[in-house]
């Protein structure tokens, strides 16, 4: 294929959505997804309409949500969001790594609400009864400035150091 025919492919892309809960995420997601998907994991805890999150499920909704996402990247769909609240750098990372697989474009996406790091409003506005303290938790937890370069060289939390020191 010539490099002319290339450069005319549209580039297929990832939106990862951080934010906390209640900061707007999910409708800059929906906004982002109109023409592709949008994968979260909080779709893991959904019965029957009723929102029923498990913390014990937690990493089988975020593995789901993994393979959701790789599906949609074997098919070729774009864009597609992953909307989680990825408060630490390591926790994009599976998404990433996918990303580069099946050759898409990554972009790491927040909402710019005024209420976006407000503890108080965020519990307010969340629509899975998140309570403040939680919140607050995952507020003092938050990685700034995150990169896609920052992301890959992140270590999982159950990943040991060449020290053998867990991160």
């Amino acid at each position: 294929m010539s490099w002319y025919r290339k450069s005319q492919q549209k580039q297929k892309t990832l939106y990862i959505m951080r934010g906390l809960s209640g900061s707007g995420k999910s409708t800059l997601a929906n906004e982002l997804g109109k023409n592709g998907v949008v994968v979260s994991s909080d779709n893991y805890f959904m019965e029957e309409g009723v929102y029923k999150f498990d913390p014990d499920k937690l990493r089988a909704a975020h593995t789901s949500a993994q393979n959701q996402v790789e599906k949609a990247m074997q098919q070729g769909i774009s864009p597609i969001v992953a909307d989680n609240t990825n408060v630490r750098a390591w926790e994009m990372k599976p998404m990433v790594l996918l990303a580069i697989k099946y050759g898409y474009k990554v972009e790491v996406k927040e909402p710019n609400t005024p209420w976006k790091l407000n503890p108080v409003e965020l519990a307010k506005r969340n629509k899975h009864g998140v309570p403040q303290d939680v919140i607050e938790k995952k507020l003092q937890q938050w990685d700034k400035d995150v990169s896609l370069e920052n992301i890959l060289q992140s270590k999982m939390p159950w990943e040991e150091d060449a020290d053998g020191v867990t991160q």
